[in-house]
């Protein structure tokens, strides 16, 4: 028999997932990387051979990835989640080759139903399966025409008809906030399709999802259900199986998952996810994820099965040849017991929580990370290397803005709720990712969630996250925060460096010796040398350090030689902006927006232009250009969109925050470039002092 080899068109750590289990199994893999713009290769050193990729995009390109498995003589090609995992193309360009390559996954008809909400929906609702109301729409006029309609109303759900992992997808109060997420959803659909949908958001609604797994024969079977109500932004990160619910309220949820998947003959793993309210006896169908989920690993932990191998197995055999594997032939065609014992899973994310969960860029060294360990506790990342590799390890790794926040999960399994909150607790306060502070997690928000007492009742629902989100921070804070305080050795260089007189450097930064007493001399010179500004002197002594990680963080207290303001507190903290981005100079692309002026309108966070308001793209106001129009070209009003910045394919508006005119936009503003945060996006006049003055009393 020829020695199977699997192309896996995936990066991260669902990569080095298949990676393994494939070469468990005797499977030759092959991975695909980049370098350029963000070095991504550490997956690749988990594979027996690797292929640079030209760039980003051909992650999501069915030709490059086809050609790439036939020039490597691949028989299958494994797509993981996302990108072209329930891609209907790339199993049908994979299977017209001769010979055929195995796409590990559902066959295309089945992908084109799963992977179109409508048309899964309507499925669904031929087999007598409950959905929410909902309907396909071309504009705004649809959604609002569609909200008026006798038991929908407002809220309702604009969503991507191919969406996913919280992309395309907008929560709509009322009739005047149609417009712009109709347009943001439309931006962030592949194929440019939207429905809308009646919203079921209240308090008590939980997201229910079933593991599904089927041979292509019309044998299917489940694994029992998750629960994944703990999002934000609509995007899971935390999730739990068994669910809460009693097991009476799960089983029609199995049973409708099992009718849908029997009758598409579904073959490989797949989810089905519904919305259940169980203190109204209530639940619909929400959609299929025709793919290996985020969350596969919880249900892994509590059935004790490798679902990855099992995916794999059933694929061994091409789809040309008869008496392939079938789940009785693996042993999964009896339904399984019910679960014995709990698992959690925390999804570790490179954003900030406190600026709504905005993607937080920079650099992780290796040398700064500790993973928990320890009985019934596994850690899937991506920020490792194979130990068996000729790379010699991977040293650091870039966050940057062409990929999803996932750093790592979390996944914990114990005998009891109760008992795997501990272990899960206990993880997170072993976890460190270093104190340089460059990349911002979301690891106070886990603590938080898993302290926070609803969780401990299972009083939880898809908005509860939005709700007690400042409740959650200051319990997670606290959780981490004493944790810190209590390591010694950790210890404090707080303490150390506000008290000592002889030292108190940090190992976390360069050997830059930083102590109290250090005299530095500060000399400002004219930008021009025909300036008639003279140079000035100061002289800055450091009178006390309250953080030291120099250069990432230095915090204190500043005696100096400003007239004005003799001593100073200061914080200094390293930015994720690239500095080739964040040129200063009159020379640069680029210019920096002045935080202390509100006329100045900064880019919040680092991401691909991919819209601009007409203002920004006319002259300066005092160019005389758009003077014909009474400078109406040129006029924002408040909350309107500036620019739309696309981050990990979500998009992100920056808004006008009073009614004025745009004098001007800043230099490198241009759509298609990447803008950088705190690049000056442009210098707005107010019409009234009076929102400015609001502002200014925020600075």
């Amino acid at each position: 028999m020829v020695v199977p080899k699997v192309l896996v068109a995936n990066r991260g750590e669902i990569a080095i997932r298949v990676l393994r289990s494939a070469r468990e199994l005797g499977w030759r893999t092959v991975a695909l990387y980049t370098t350029e713009p963000t070095p991504d290769a550490s997956h690749a050193t988990y594979a027996d051979e690797a292929v640079k990729l030209d760039d980003v995009a051909q992650y999501m390109n069915v030709a490059a990835i086809v050609r790439i498995a036939v020039a490597n003589n691949c028989t299958h090609v494994h797509p993981g989640y996302g990108f072209l995992s329930e891609s209907p193309g790339l199993a049908t360009a994979l299977a017209q080759l001769n010979p055929p390559v195995t796409f590990v996954g559902p066959a295309p008809d089945a992908l084109r139903l799963a992977g179109d909400k409508m048309l899964s929906r309507d499925l669904a609702t031929s087999l007598g399966v409950e959905v929410a109301p909902g309907t396909r729409v071309g504009s705004s006029d649809d959604v609002r025409a569609f909200a008026t309609r006798s038991g929908v109303g407002y809220p309702i759900m604009i969503k991507a008809l191919d969406g996913g992992g919280g992309r395309g997808i907008r929560v709509v109060r009322e009739a005047s906030e149609v417009e712009e997420a109709f347009k943001r959803c439309l931006g962030e659909s592949p194929s440019g399709q939207v429905f809308a949908e009646k919203a079921l958001t209240g308090p008590g609604w939980k997201h229910i999802e079933i593991q599904v797994i089927g041979d292509g024969t019309g044998a299917v079977n489940h694994f029992w259900e998750r629960e994944c109500s703990i999002q934000r932004r609509f995007q899971k990160i935390v999730e739990i199986a068994p669910s809460r619910l009693p097991r009476t309220a799960v089983q029609p949820l199995i049973t409708a998952s099992l009718k849908i998947a029997a009758h598409l003959n579904y073959k490989g793993l797949g989810t089905f996810e519904f919305l259940v309210n169980a203190s109204i006896f209530k639940w619909v169908f929400l959609e299929i994820n025709p793919r290996v989920q985020v969350e596969h690993t919880i249900t892994e932990e509590i059935m004790d099965i490798d679902l990855v191998r099992a995916q794999l197995l059933l694929f061994l055999t091409p789809p040309t040849i008869t008496g392939g594997a079938t789940l009785a032939s693996l042993g999964l065609s009896n339904p399984p017991p019910p679960p014995s014992s709990a698992a959690v899973q925390l999804r570790l994310t490179a954003e900030n929580p406190e600026i709504d969960f905005r993607l937080s860029p920079g650099t992780i060294h290796s040398s700064d990370i500790h993973w928990p360990a320890g009985r019934g506790i596994r850690v899937d990342t991506w920020l490792s290397s194979s130990p068996s590799s000729s790379s010699q390890g991977i040293s650091e790794w870039m966050i940057g803005t062409d990929f999803d926040s996932l750093l790592a999960k979390l996944i914990i399994r114990a005998g009891s709720f109760d008992e795997v909150t501990q272990k899960a607790k206990r993880a997170l306060r072993e976890l460190s990712l270093g104190d340089r502070a460059e990349v911002k997690t979301n690891l106070e928000v886990l603590a938080g969630v898993l302290e926070h007492p609803d969780w401990n009742k299972g009083e939880i629902d898809t908005l509860w996250l939005e709700r007690h989100l400042p409740k959650v921070l200051s319990l997670g804070k606290a959780v981490i925060g004493e944790q810190r305080r209590n390591i010694p050795g950790f210890i404090s260089r707080a303490e150390t460096n506000s008290t000592s007189t002889s030292g108190g450097t940090s190992n976390l930064g360069t050997n830059t010796l930083l102590q109290p007493g250090s005299l530095f001399h500060l000399t400002l010179s004219p930008s021009s040398p025909s300036s008639s500004s003279q140079q000035t002197r100061h002289t800055l002594t450091l009178t006390s350090i309250s953080h030291n990680a120099f250069p990432f963080i230095l915090s204190g207290t500043l005696q100096t030689t400003f007239p004005s303001t003799p001593t100073l507190s200061f914080s200094l903290s390293q930015s994720s902006t690239s500095t080739n981005l964040a040129g200063t100079g009159s020379d640069s692309g680029f210019e920096l927006a002045n935080p202390n002026d509100p006329t100045h309108i900064g880019a919040p966070l680092t991401g691909k232009v991919v819209e601009m308001h007409r203002a920004l793209s006319t002259r300066p106001a005092n160019s005389g250009e758009g003077e014909g129009d009474g400078g109406r070209s040129r006029r924002v009003k408040k909350g309107e969109t500036l620019v739309v910045l696309s981050v990990m394919k979500m998009e992100n508006t920056i808004v006008a925050p009073f009614d004025g005119v745009v004098e001007r936009a800043g230099r490198g503003l241009k759509v298609g470039g990447v803008f950088g945060e705190g690049m000056l996006v442009c210098v707005v006049r107010p019409d009234s002092l009076e929102g400015v003055g609001e502002m200014r009393s925020r600075l």
